[in-house]
C-alpha cells in the first residue's frame, strides 16, 4: 500500500527567495512542522489550532501526486520547490515521487527548503540539486536546543546547500555568523532575507541589513512574491 502524502497545495509562480529568485517554479508544499515559529507565514500548513487540516490537507498518494506534478508542470518551467512545512518529515514517502519526476523531465531541478533539524537520507541527498536550508534564530521565539541542530547542519554543509537565515535587525546577523561557521558553511553560501510579508517594508529592511550583510560577506535575499502578489497563498 501507498503511504499517503500530506499535501496543502502546488502551484506554479516565481521562486521569490534564496539563489534562484526569480525563476519560474512548480511548488509544492506538504503539511506539518516540527517547529512552530512566531512569525511564519505558511501556518496553514500546519497550526492546526487555528486551521483546520481537514480543510487544508489533501492525503494523496505518490502515483496520484506524480501524475498532479507532471500535469501541473508548464513545458517550460524546470524547478521544482519542495516546501512546508518542514517537507523533510515526509522524505521517506516523498522520495518515490521525486525520483518518478526525474525520470519523466529529466531537466527537471528539485530544491527542498528545510529548517535544518531533520537529516536528508541517502536517497533524498542523490534526487536534490540544492537544499535550502533555513536554521532558525532567536526572533523565532523557539529554544535554541530545538531550533539549531549543528550535527544536522555539517551533514547539509557537505551537500549541494545554501543557508538562508530570517532576520529583522542588522544585530541578529552575528547570531546568523555564528550558527553558520558552527554548521561549516562559508560565508559565500549565507542569504540573509527581511522577515515582513509587508511588499510596503520590504525595501526598508533590505537596506537596513544591507550594512551589516556586506560587512559579513553574505547576500541578501529580496521575497519577490511580496513584492508581486502580497501575503497571498498559492504565489
Amino acid at each position: 500500500m501507498s503511504t499517503l502524502i500530506p499535501v496543502v497545495e502546488t502551484f506554479v509562480s516565481l521562486q521569490g527567495e534564496g539563489p534562484s529568485a526569480g525563476e519560474p517554479a512548480l511548488f509544492l508544499r506538504l503539511a506539518n512542522c516540527n517547529l512552530s515559529c512566531e512569525w511564519c507565514d505558511t501556518r496553514h500548513s500546519w497550526d492546526w489550532d487555528t486551521f483546520a487540516k481537514t480543510e487544508e490537507v489533501e492525503s494523496v498518494t505518490s502515483p496520484e501526486l506524480v501524475e498532479r506534478l507532471l500535469r501541473e508542470l508548464p513545458p517550460h518551467v524546470n524547478l521544482l520547490v519542495l516546501t512546508g512545512g518542514e517537507p523533510l518529515l515526509h522524505q521517506r514517502a516523498v522520495v518515490s515521487v521525486l525520483a518518478e519526476l526525474r525520470v519523466q523531465r529529466p531537466d527537471l531541478r528539485i530544491e527542498v527548503e528545510t529548517n535544518g533539524t531533520v537529516p536528508p537520507t541517502p536517497p533524498m541527498r542523490d534526487l536534490v540539486h540544492l537544499f535550502v536550508v533555513s536554521p532558525k534564530l532567536a526572533n523565532s521565539g523557539i529554544a535554541e536546543k530545538r531550533r539549531v541542530r549543528i550535527s544536522v547542519l555539517t551533514e547539509f554543509a557537505t551537500l549541494p546547500s545554501v543557508l538562508k537565515f530570517v532576520v529583522e535587525a542588522p544585530l541578529e546577523v552575528v547570531e546568523a555568523a555564528a550558527v553558520a561557521e558552527a554548521g561549516g558553511f562559508d560565508r559565500k553560501r549565507v542569504w540573509l532575507m527581511p522577515q515582513t510579508t509587508s511588499a510596503a517594508e520590504l525595501g526598508s529592511l533590505v537596506a537596513i541589513l544591507a550594512p551589516a550583510a556586506i560587512n559579513a560577506g553574505f547576500k541578501v535575499s529580496s521575497r519577490l512574491h511580496i513584492l508581486a502578489w502580497g501575503e497571498t497563498r498559492g504565489t
